[in-house]
């Protein structure tokens, strides 16, 4: 089985970053079937997947073979000397070629992010109230993304480590935050996985990212506030403060 768990950072901080938390619930059948990958051992669901934790991530592997791996969210640099206090958890894509941090693993290094939905937060009465964003379909899908490899200062250690790559809303989703993670389309996965360097001229204007109106959000309870809770109680519906009940 593969057990994704708490790799002992961010046990109870707040994430108000875009991307900063997100969740993989479907079945193990699902995931093989869209991702075209052997994933025989069962998968187990996370409702509240925070940064410093592995996560899943679909890459292309020895003899151009997809494969399915953990990695952990928060890319550190092949060339830190350091992994530092700040995980690097999304890209911006407007950037991402030209960022010393990112523009190497954007030509070698990308991969998919599986995943049921994510979450945002939105300033309400005074509060952050967490919403849950959701394909309409149903269906997981992938966060396009990019992974690096850091073998420590003397070379002797190695993580794998990866980002989610973000972009502006423009539509609908604006009004809950500023900014989105960019969704792969299935039929675009090979273009998005296979190395390409140096990336061809506008390469990255070529992909039809998944639109907004792909997906829908409902407000949920607070728990998904604390990386401690990790079950489907994450997903409740938002309880309704009583003192703004009455209007």
């Amino acid at each position: 089985m593969i057990f994704l768990i708490n790799s002992g950072h961010n046990q109870q901080g707040k994430q108000y970053q875009m991307c900063g938390r997100y969740l993989l619930s479907s079945p193990v059948e699902n995931v093989r079937r869209l991702f075209n990958v052997d994933a025989a051992a069962a998968i187990m669901p996370r409702y509240n997947i925070a940064p410093r934790q592995p996560v899943l991530i679909v890459r292309v592997g020895e003899q151009s073979a997809r494969e399915l791996i953990a990695v952990e969210w928060g890319l550190v640099p092949e060339w830190k000397k350091e992994i530092g206090d700040k995980p690097l958890i999304n890209a911006r894509l407007e950037t991402i070629e030209v960022k010393p941090s990112f523009r190497s693993s954007i030509k070698r290094k990308r991969c998919l992010v599986p995943f049921s939905g994510w979450y945002e937060w939105k300033t309400e009465n005074g509060k952050k109230q967490p919403y849950l964003i959701e394909p309409v379909d149903g269906d997981p899908a992938a966060f396009a993304g990019i992974w690096s490899t850091w073998h420590g200062p003397g070379g002797d250690f190695w993580l794998e480590t990866m980002a989610i790559v973000t972009a502006s809303t423009t539509g609908p989703m604006k009004k809950l935050h500023h900014r989105r993670p960019l969704v792969v389309a299935p039929d675009q996965y090979d273009a998005w996985l296979q190395p390409q360097d140096p990336l061809p001229r506008g390469f990255l204007d070529s992909f039809d990212w998944a639109p907004e109106t792909a997906f829908h959000w409902r407000s949920v309870s607070n728990k998904v506030n604390n990386v401690r809770f990790d079950d489907e109680a994450c997903l409740a519906l938002a309880e309704i403060d009583p003192q703004h009940s009455l209007f």
